[in-house]
């Protein structure tokens, strides 16, 4: 997913709240071992190049410390110093015995390009993935846990620096997999936090199953494509995956993974294996859904006008755009929540328009809708705010965000009723 552009504003950031999925299996809590299965692409191998080309060359990176690749064997060193409370992880070799296995998937890769600012002699780099932590039964090929993990890479990279390196953007993944210099946002220690929340023992989980069925645009969208920075395909898989994580950061909440045709059941594990250089395949199943999220994203339009600050022409741009969210109860077959949002964004940025990247900034706004969206059905206060418009204001930029509607207490009863049917979290 390479886009070309000019430039970017960086994308809202975080790293969502760890979600845990229903098992299959009936009886007692799990006691044996679970077999660490090392990172790996929740997809097939032979389309890791194309969707994950720089993921893929940066999980290849040879580690400076074993024989190991370099996030594999920082994510060993890591388990190896801090064990996870009360589970028999096996780090080398496989338990013959193990009914579970542990990996780090990713799962999608967007990058969305470079800026090269020739006034300070520096290079603006901006990539984005999604991973998850998959508990899988290694039997019947069922997940039955799973932690997603969301980063955002941003990077300004002197002109001498990038000619260190032969493919300056896979070093920057491997910066962000991980790094002593900002441990605690590298992709290591998103992925510690998660596991503090997942759970290895539960064997029947009392709770219901949500997931993202549907991501849509109008008809007629065609046209927002056009020297867009992304296809339409790319932007819907964005949104997917941006609604997924959004559910489960601001709910604390299972879900199931995000794919582009949801009538699939199963998704395929290619885990890589460095002694012989090749991606082993484990085709996995994934649970039916109990609650399907459907995201109808509405579109965008930008607006502008001329602006000047201290004699130069600048451009006054507004991006506007609206989100439909509607949750349908597949056992009762009816519709539990249905809510629409909308935002508006302005910022500044230079009259011949090289300081603008559409992609990044519709997906940066397409994001921060979602979460705001969520948090409202959790967070009472935030709620009654949103409704009213909550605006963020700095320097250059503002925003407004508000949910669309002249009967609070409907939105009210409709967000009681979707936290009552989620599932709890099972904690150590």
């Amino acid at each position: 997913m390479h886009i070309k552009r000019r430039a970017f504003n960086v994308l809202l950031g975080g790293t969502s709240l760890s979600l845990i999925f229903p098992t299959i299996s009936k009886g007692d809590n799990y006691t044996g071992p679970v077999n660490w299965a090392g990172i790996s692409f929740l997809l097939p191998f032979n389309q890791i190049e194309k969707l994950m080309p720089v993921t893929k060359v940066a999980s290849e990176i040879n580690s400076d410390i074993d024989n190991a690749t370099f996030f594999n064997s920082y994510l060993n060193q890591s388990l190896k110093k801090i064990p996870i409370p009360s589970i028999n992880l096996k780090l080398e070799g496989f338990a013959e015995n193990a009914k579970l296995a542990l990996t780090y998937g990713f799962s999608a890769e967007f990058d969305f390009g470079e800026f090269k600012d020739n006034e300070v002699g520096k290079t603006a780099y901006l990539m984005y993935s999604f991973g998850q932590s998959l508990l899988y039964n290694v039997y019947d090929r069922v997940i039955i846990s799973s932690v997603p993990i969301r980063a955002i890479s941003t990077n300004l990279i002197p002109y001498e620096e990038e000619k260190k390196y032969q493919n300056i953007k896979a070093e920057l993944m491997k910066r962000a997999f991980y790094n002593s210099s900002n441990p605690e946002t590298t992709m290591l220690e998103q992925f510690r936090i998660m596991l503090k929340k997942q759970s290895f023992k539960k064997k029947e989980w009392e709770g219901r199953k949500p997931r993202v069925v549907k991501v849509s645009l109008p008809d007629n969208s065609e046209n927002l494509f056009t020297k867009f920075g992304l296809s339409k395909d790319q932007f819907l898989e964005f949104t997917g995956q941006s609604s997924t994580f959004a559910f489960g950061y601001k709910l604390e909440s299972p879900i199931l993974p995000f794919m582009m045709n949801s009538a699939l059941t199963s998704t395929t594990i290619s885990r890589f294996d460095f002694a012989t250089k090749l991606y082993n395949k484990i085709d996995v199943k994934l649970p039916k859904p109990d609650f399907e999220i459907k995201i109808y994203h509405q579109g965008w339009e930008f607006a502008e006008e001329t602006y000047q600050e201290n004699a130069k022409s600048l451009l006054k741009v507004s991006l506007g755009m609206a989100i439909e969210i509607e949750i349908f109860d597949t056992f009762n077959e009816k519709i539990i929540y249905n809510q629409y949002f909308f935002a508006e964004k302005t910022y500044i940025e230079n009259k011949n328009k090289v300081m603008r990247s559409d992609a990044a900034n519709v997906c940066e706004l397409t994001e921060a809708i979602l979460e705001r969206a969520f948090l409202s059905v959790k967070d009472s206060s935030y709620r009654n705010k949103i409704i009213q418009g909550d605006t963020v204001q700095s320097k250059y930029t503002s925003a407004i965000f508000q949910l669309d509607t002249d009967k609070p207490e409907e939105v009210k009863k409709q967000s009681e009723h979707v936290l009552k049917e989620l599932p709890q979290v099972d904690t150590f």
